[in-house]
């Protein structure tokens, strides 16, 4: 099924929403997956309806510095290049903290973009993507256990159908700023970037 796509292109009050499912025209509330994840092979999916940077910067104590960060521009609104955006490298969790903490509202609340995580030493890789999932690779079994602190519940997990992804005039001086926090080393989009499930 192909993904419904909502531009919100008028500044508003209210709170602004990432990801909505089910009644496309009411993009004003945003869809809650609650507090779940699945286990596959090799990683976890977490369905993170809040709090996602948060989740993030906790699963980062599962992994080992230096890290680095994929910026993946699927969507602009004021003409930047699409693409992978790949950072220079973290030498510690706290400064890659402080980055996802600047933008912690943009990433939260516009789809336009996913981010990934990885380590140098590719012992693992955090990936939010624009639908409010988080993949998790690497250590699973403390992973597991943060979840589990967290009160995550494992259960079954699919996106829903249909559903609808939202960028807000009010985040493009993030997609602006963003872009020169770094020189930015940028790749083409991958085929698996935009998907539709």
């Amino acid at each position: 099924m192909k993904l419904s796509r909502i531009f919100n292109t008028k500044k508003t009050t209210k709170k602004l929403v990432k990801f909505v499912a089910g009644d496309l025209n009411r993009p004003e509330i945003e869809f809650d997956y609650g507090k779940i994840f699945e286990q596959s092979d090799n990683s976890i999916i977490i369905a993170a309806s809040k709090n996602q940077i948060e989740l993030l910067t906790d699963l980062l104590n599962d992994l080992e510095p230096p890290f680095y960060i994929l910026y993946v521009l699927v969507v602009s609104r004021i003409g930047q290049e699409l693409g992978r955006y790949q950072s220079p490298i973290f030498e510690t969790k706290r400064e890659l903290t402080e980055f996802l903490n600047r933008y912690q509202k943009y990433f939260e609340t516009d789809a336009r973009h996913h981010i990934w995580i990885g380590t140098v030493e590719n012992n693992g890789l955090l990936v939010y993507d624009q639908h409010n999932v988080v993949f998790a690779y690497g250590n699973i079994n403390k992973f597991r256990t943060r979840l589990a602190k967290n009160r995550y519940k494992e259960q079954d997990f699919s996106f829903p159908v249909p559903h609808g992804h939202l960028y807000h005039e009010e985040n493009d001086k993030y997609e602006k700023s963003i872009l020169t926090e770094f020189e930015w080393e940028l790749f083409p989009l991958q085929s698996n970037d935009i998907y539709d499930e």
